[in-house]
């Protein structure tokens, strides 16, 4: 349901500014100081009008929380509400949850909650979802070791989808239910849940803690260029990709020029910026195999190198042409 637009929102902002971060990527690595005697940092992606957010902080009021929240008009309500309850340890940032790592440096966060996302129901939708791999992967770079995420949904399909997902990057899975307030009323509700509790749906749950595990590269093509679609064609809409990547030949490449990347020169210096000695190789007939020793420009032309957690790609189609960007 599309949120209707607030009246005198500027306003109504500026009066809770003191709760909003104008510029995230400032405190990145020292969030921190904005609540000194917080034992630990938790995040909310996606807090919609924060009746979790607010009951949340004010239950714990020894941890500091941020709140994440793309939709202005849904963030000032939850802004409101803390502030109507005089909350001192919780923050909101207008931002998406593909930029959690330019917002918080690496081990600064102690626990993630997702709560009530978008399921993204269509097969060709899964990688927006907020439990897909390449989220995944971005969870990992800011969670301490051991680190959890806290996963709520009413729906059933995305639950059991989730739980076969999170275990395949490195999350350990407990607190597994299908049926969280079967007994009675558990922990701090959104305003979804409110409603779905009081209809008689059951609210699915779990929680996944970090792993030291080493994520294993896949060595299958299809699984490669299906990770290497998720990552690097985000921001293209399924119809789009349909009409001028897939119909015009199937080459993946065809994705950089419906994306911004470099091209050219520019994508060589920016590869020969990086370590790339733990990168992959793959063509689009196969193999898939380590970069290893192999220099580069050794390389078969119609090649494609990615880093392990499919963060960066650089693909050359031949002599003259290369392109570099990063995920998203």
């Amino acid at each position: 349901m599309r949120m209707r637009k607030k009246k005198n929102l500027t306003a109504r902002m500026e009066a809770c500014s003191r709760y909003g971060i104008s510029d995230p990527a400032s405190l990145r690595g020292s969030w921190r100081s904005l609540c000194p005697q917080a034992r630990e940092v938790h995040v909310e992606v996606g807090c919609g009008k924060g009746r979790f957010t607010a009951g949340t902080a004010q239950a714990h009021p020894d941890v500091l929380l941020i709140a994440i929240e793309k939709v202005p008009d849904a963030m000032v309500v939850a802004m409101e509400r803390c502030r109507d309850a005089g909350l001192t340890n919780v923050f909101f940032v207008d931002g998406d949850a593909a930029a959690l790592p330019d917002y918080f440096a690496p081990g600064e966060v102690d626990r993630l909650y997702i709560n009530f996302c978008d399921p993204w129901p269509k097969s060709n939708q899964a990688r927006r979802r907020l439990t897909h791999g390449n989220f995944l992967q971005l969870y990992r770079r800011i969670l301490k070791s051991g680190g959890e995420i806290h996963f709520k949904t009413d729906n059933d399909k995305l639950f059991a989808w989730s739980l076969e997902e999170i275990p395949q990057f490195g999350f350990a899975l407990s607190e597994v239910t299908t049926d969280l307030h079967a007994q009675g009323p558990v922990g701090v509700m959104t305003d979804y849940e409110a409603k779905f509790y009081q209809d008689g749906k059951n609210i699915n749950r779990c929680v996944a803690a970090l792993t030291e595990a080493v994520l294993p590269f896949p060595t299958d093509l299809h699984r490669v260029k299906s990770r290497w679609m998720d990552a690097f064609a985000l921001s293209i809409s399924p119809e789009e990709l349909g009409r001028q990547v897939f119909a015009a030949g199937g080459h993946l490449w065809n994705v950089f020029q419906l994306r911004p990347c470099l091209a050219g020169e520019d994508a060589r210096q920016a590869l020969a910026q990086l370590d790339i000695s733990d990168a992959f190789v793959f063509w689009e007939d196969g193999p898939v195999q380590p970069l290893g020793d192999t220099p580069v420009p050794d390389l078969a032309e119609g090649f494609y190198l990615v880093d392990r957690d499919f963060s960066w790609t650089y693909a050359q189609t031949d002599s003259r042409h290369a392109f570099f960007c990063r995920r998203g």
